[in-house]
């Protein structure tokens, strides 16, 4: 059984990230809230960092629930864990895999990738940053449905190429 986890830094970043951005975006806010009425524009600015306060908070809070932080491998199944609001154990069969999406699947050599299971309907999602990415993805690719493995290597081809012409 392989195992493939993350840095200690990556870890911090991911599990911690969202905290550091928002406390950043309300010392900003704070003296754009104060000025306001001495000058109508910067509400501008106001609404912009709103803007990144609820997205940055919503893609954690979307990892928070399907980020495991170990996922472990062997030849029939991935055993995902130490999410950050769970303490359950999610096992996908490669058997089941319906979709893999996002990072290295859509043909970017970076990014965050889901793969869904469709007995259970439950859908995981991982990083490139994950150490041996290669192996795990090399290993997720080696063991699912025929028809899916072909669509996603046609996506491979295509970065492939892009490198190639640079």
């Amino acid at each position: 059984m392989e195992t493939f986890d993350y840095t200690f830094l990556i870890r911090i970043i991911y599990r911690y990230g969202n905290i550091f951005i928002t406390l950043l975006m309300i010392i900003n806010l704070i003296p754009l809230v104060i000025n306001v009425d001495s000058n109508a524009y910067l509400i501008i600015p106001i609404i912009i960092s709103l803007f990144i306060i609820y997205f940055t908070n919503r893609f954690y809070f979307m990892l928070y629930k399907s980020f495991p932080f170990l996922i472990k491998a062997d030849d029939e199944k991935l055993i995902c864990t130490d999410f950050m609001f769970r303490e359950k154990e999610v096992i996908i069969y490669y058997k089941n895999i319906k979709s893999i999406e996002g990072g290295i699947f859509e043909g970017r050599l970076s990014g965050i990738m889901k793969i869904c299971d469709a007995e259970t309907g439950i859908c995981i999602t991982f990083s490139h940053r994950i150490r041996n990415s290669t192996k795990l993805i090399a290993l997720i690719l080696s063991k699912i449905d025929k028809k899916l493995y072909d669509e996603k290597i046609d996506a491979l081809q295509k970065i492939n190429s892009k490198l190639r012409k640079k």
